[in-house]
């Protein structure tokens, strides 16, 4: 006898999209994968002060009993590399039983449905997304927690996604960001775009022309922080960056290591190295400076 179980999939170390995908094959292994979801940007849920994570579902056709999947998926969260950790820490990958057939348990380590499946939009999008059902119940999500997931890539099972309206409404975001503080310029960088907004004063036109009259200044550099996307230790690479360094194009300054697993550190384009705040072989939290680069 065939079952019909979802499984949610998540990831936010290392290559997280790679883990994913690396994750619907081990699915695919415990019976017939039969839909998968895009995969999207997810901010963390539970502990925040953590990378984003990559997120999807799958739909699976198998002949193992709720228990042996559970079993099996965990089995398959350590061959993909899942060590023992924090509560809703960081994982390079999590794979959850979401439901399985139309039944009810609560069981000592098994709950199906998921206890926080109705509250979680990186589950409920993805799953509305390959079964229609769960659209009331994606639409009832909090628009604060609707809002903290947005479309990454996509799968085999690729569906039209409104990529477009996505990027107008992050930009109108920072633009209100903007607006209502300090800052004159904000950037967000994902691995298929890149976005920047910068508030520019309103100047008198007679300050103007008289700017135009004045000699030219050459314009002071742009200094970017680069941080730690993930909590690790931090290496240099080899050769080891040293302050004044100039590089022509993208470089990569060193790496973090967290879980058996190589985070790149880069310079994100040319520029010259005015400083390095971290040291080789040391601890490093989420969002530390490591290196300051001007352009």
């Amino acid at each position: 006898m065939v079952h019909r179980a979802y499984i949610g999939i998540g990831s936010n170390l290392g290559r997280r999209v790679a883990n994913v995908e690396r994750a619907f094959a081990a699915i695919g292994e415990l019976g017939t994968l039969l839909a998968k979801s895009s995969i999207y940007r997810s901010d963390p849920w539970g502990k925040v002060d953590q990378p984003w994570f990559a997120n999807a579902v799958a739909l699976l056709q198998t002949a193992l009993s709720p228990r042996d999947l559970l079993e099996a998926l965990q089995a398959a969260e350590q061959r993909l590399g899942r060590t023992p950790g924090e509560r809703w820490g960081p994982r390079v990958i999590d794979l959850d039983l979401l439901l399985y057939d139309e039944l009810d348990i609560d069981e000592t380590s098994l709950r199906v449905p998921h206890p926080h499946l109705r509250e979680r939009g990186f589950v409920l999008v993805p799953l509305a997304q390959i079964d229609a059902r769960f659209a009331a119940l994606r639409d009832a999500l909090p628009e604060s927690e609707a809002r903290s997931v947005s479309p990454l890539g996509e799968s085999d099972s690729a569906m039209p996604i409104r990529e477009n309206d996505s990027i107008a409404e992050r930009v109108r975001a920072l633009a209100r960001f903007l607006a209502d503080g300090d800052a004159v310029r904000v950037r967000i960088t994902r691995p298929d775009d890149d976005i920047e907004v910068a508030l520019r004063a309103a100047e008198p036109i007679a300050s103007r022309r008289e700017a135009d009259r004045a000699p030219t200044k050459t314009a002071a550099p742009r200094v970017d922080t680069i941080k730690a996307d993930l909590v690790g230790i931090f290496h240099a690479s080899r050769p080891a960056p040293a302050e004044g360094d100039t590089f022509e194009g993208d470089r990569e300054l060193g790496y973090i290591e967290a879980l058996g697993i190589r985070t790149p550190v880069h310079s994100m384009g040319g520029g010259r190295l005015v400083s390095i705040s971290a040291i080789d072989g040391t601890a490093v939290e989420y969002g530390q400076p490591l290196f300051a680069v001007a352009r």
